[in-house]
């Protein structure tokens, strides 16, 4: 898996600051930038935050993954890699670290890989078209995408996929994102945290152990 920030919003707190003055009719303020992006999310006025928004360049994750990821539909557009288009002979894969762990069924695995990349070469010599031989294609095959995500949507994003309750490839994709925005736009990453974050509490009926962690962190924000 492999994932890149192509392009952002330029000064993006800036920018949703001053969409919060503007409301007032106000075109400066005494207050900070970072004041208007903390207040906004403790009143809960997360339109503004829709001015911003980040496109990443998305490799080398399953087709199980990508399914999860194309649910969400509201503030996010997705462009991916056609199997229909294009020649998926030599597909890769993603082996999930419960049976790369276990020797019998990481073999089992990877018997079953190559007999099906065999196969799809042998319908695409028999005049099959590509968009019929990727039947066979498996979940675990790889894909390649590119996302859109504004910064309201990616902090919903956050509270599902970052929640140790997720399934671990989306959760590890959604991780490295957040590393990108922290590493660049380190002010928009305080938001950037599972549910249990915003919320106090878990709704799991087993909360996992991360808990009191990720509340630790909001209360020395």
């Amino acid at each position: 898996m492999k994932v890149s920030l192509l392009s952002s919003t330029p000064d993006p707190v800036r920018l949703i600051a001053d969409a919060a003055r503007i409301t007032h009719g106000k075109t400066q303020s005494h207050q900070s930038d970072r004041y208007y992006l903390d207040l906004l999310y403790q009143i809960g006025h997360f339109s503004v935050f829709e001015h911003v928004s980040f496109t990443f360049f998305i490799e080398d994750i399953s087709r199980a993954c990508s399914h999860q990821l194309v649910r969400f539909r509201v503030g996010v557009s997705f462009t991916q890699r056609s199997q229909r288009y294009t020649n998926e002979e030599n597909f890769t894969y993603t082996i999930p670290p419960t049976i790369q762990k276990n020797e019998a069924a990481n073999s089992l695995f990877l018997q079953k890989m190559t007999d099906l990349q065999q196969s799809y070469i042998d319908l695409i010599r028999m005049g099959i078209p590509k968009e019929d031989a990727r039947f066979l294609l498996p979940n675990a095959a790889n894909t390649s995408l590119f996302m859109t995500m504004n910064y309201r949507e990616l902090i919903h994003a956050m509270e599902l996929r970052l929640c140790m309750k997720s399934q671990w490839e989306i959760r590890h994709l959604f991780w490295r994102i957040r590393s990108l925005i922290q590493h660049t736009y380190p002010e928009l990453a305080l938001y950037l945290y599972p549910k249990c974050f915003h919320e106090g509490f878990c709704r799991e009926k087993k909360p996992c152990k991360l808990l009191p962690v990720f509340l630790k962190k909001k209360i020395n924000r």
